[in-house]
């Protein structure tokens, strides 16, 4: 019979890991970042050690520490003894941290099953980011030594490239079914806040599972998960894994409301620049906002990190990137607005892949948005707003454009932003919509589903599924359920 254990996504929204067993096959169901227990111990400044490998992690309770599963190259820092693999894959369900930022740590010879999109957006996080962990795509070996030249000892980094290796990535399309082991999984897309999220069905002799990820039915990909819905019945499951991140609420979202209030506020509100504060990688959000921006009259400016995404998705993006200008902000010396320089010189002021967007046809710097403030809505963000000196903008807003903050770092970080935006009389306005279904949403796609028996997860109200379903289960981190 199937067993489940689950090592996180418990009493949390995220941090989703999902060991699934079944005879002589075991998939992990997601693998991701726990921002609860992170914040309960870390910081911006106070983050696990590099030099511990996985010690820190094991020790917080951050990883389960779990035979056969994490790169050799950590292990063997640890001064463990090399380990066979134990996992037979992991399926992903999207590219958020909570549900895949982990898989940094597992040994590079687990496949990993994903959507196109998923995997694009994380290539595009290993290219763009400066996080230890944002090595998601590839994994350069740490902690080892390499002969140079002289004879003598080097550490080896990615420039080394005979020890960077690629990860396993099977890319899944909708209606195929794929065989691991003694299961058959089927991959659905669903509606989520951002591009490429699906749930899965896998199939055993023993019963069905379904685990729905994280879904929505209020984005503008709605039908996607009305069509989870639909396989998920059909399959007749014995077990639900459903998402209950509101779970405690009836406010029922939308994103064509979203619209429409971006544009009244632009409309009604903006006298100059309209800045709009949303998850960097919800495309689905972003082209509302270039939506509400062209409405106005107005163009769509986009940070170097956010162009890189929409080129990298390319077909996948719901928009080009030649449809919004690229904000190219001052880096390092801050030579870009200034005359006269050598534009080799320029470029050193950029990351490598940075230096592709700086100079294109759509491209523009602080001082357009000066010179015509009305013609602007720019994408903006607590770790991009100290170019608000630069622009130094006039009767401008704010408007955020994503959830209200959940830990006590999130306070400090909006704290610091209403700072800003006093420092600079910026007024702020809101327009959000979740990523996630409300709670009748989910009352409604359990009844219709109609499993055997269901696991809340990515939830800190699990015991409210009981208030609509009699069969629930409860669970705890770490232990085995069948």
């Amino acid at each position: 019979m199937p067993s489940l254990t689950f090592y996180g996504g418990v009493n949390e929204i995220g941090g989703n890991k999902i060991l699934l067993e079944a005879e002589d096959t075991k998939l992990f169901l997601d693998f991701g970042m726990s921002f609860k227990i992170a914040n309960t111990y870390f910081a911006e400044f106070l983050q696990p050690r590099k030099c511990t490998a996985l010690a820190d992690f094991f020790e917080l309770g951050l990883l389960p520490d779990i035979e056969g599963i994490y790169r050799e190259d950590y292990l063997k820092h640890m001064g463990r003894p090399e380990e066979a693999r134990s996992v037979d894959a992991v399926l992903l369900t999207h590219a958020h941290a909570d549900h895949a930022q982990y898989i940094h740590f597992l040994r590079t010879d687990i496949p990993i099953y994903c959507t196109e999109a998923t995997k694009i957006i994380l290539q595009a996080v290993e290219e763009t980011g400066s996080n230890p962990l944002s090595d998601l795509i590839t994994a350069c070996d740490a902690f080892t030594f390499y002969e140079t030249k002289k004879g003598t000892l080097g550490r080896v980094t990615r420039r080394n490239t005979e020890f960077v290796h690629e990860r396993t990535f099977h890319v899944l399309e909708p209606g195929e079914k794929v065989t691991i082991g003694s299961l058959e999984l089927e991959m659905v897309p669903v509606d989520h806040s951002l591009p490429g999220a699906c749930g899965y069905i896998i199939y055993s002799d023993e019963g069905n599972l379904v685990y729905t990820g994280d879904i929505r039915f209020h984005g503008s990909n709605q039908a996607l998960s009305k069509n989870f819905v639909e396989k998920a019945k059909a399959a007749e499951p014995k077990w639900l894994l459903s998402e209950g991140t509101r779970i405690d609420s009836t406010q029922q979202d939308s994103e064509a409301g979203v619209k429409s209030e971006l544009t009244q506020l632009i409309a009604d509100r903006a006298k100059g620049l309209v800045f709009v504060e949303h998850p960097i990688r919800d495309l689905d959000r972003v082209n509302t906002i270039v939506e509400a921006a062209r409405a106005n009259n107005r163009e769509f400016a986009v940070t170097l990190k956010l162009a890189h995404l929409i080129e990298t998705l390319g077909a996948l993006s719901p928009f080009s990137l030649s449809e919004v200008k690229i904000l190219v902000p001052k880096k390092s010396w801050g030579l870009i607005s200034k005359e006269g320089i050598d534009s080799k010189l320029v470029e050193r002021d950029y990351a490598t892949w940075e230096r592709e967007y700086i100079n294109r046809a759509n491209s523009i710097t602080c001082n357009a948005l000066q010179k015509n403030p009305e013609h602007y809505v720019v994408s903006m963000n607590l770790w991009e707003i100290n170019q608000l000196t630069d622009i130094q903008p006039e009767s401008a807003i704010w408007i955020k454009s994503s959830c209200e903050p959940f830990s006590e770092e999130m306070e400090l970080d909006e704290e610091r932003k209403r700072n800003w935006l006093e420092h600079f009389g910026i007024k702020e306005y809101f327009a959000h919509a979740s990523g996630h279904a409300s709670g009748a949403e989910l009352k409604a796609i359990i009844k219709e589903i109609n499993p055997d028996c269901v696991y809340p997860v990515h939830t800190e109200h699990a015991e409210m599924f009981k208030d609509f379903f009699k069969n629930v289960v409860i669970v705890n981190a770490g232990k085995k359920y069948t």
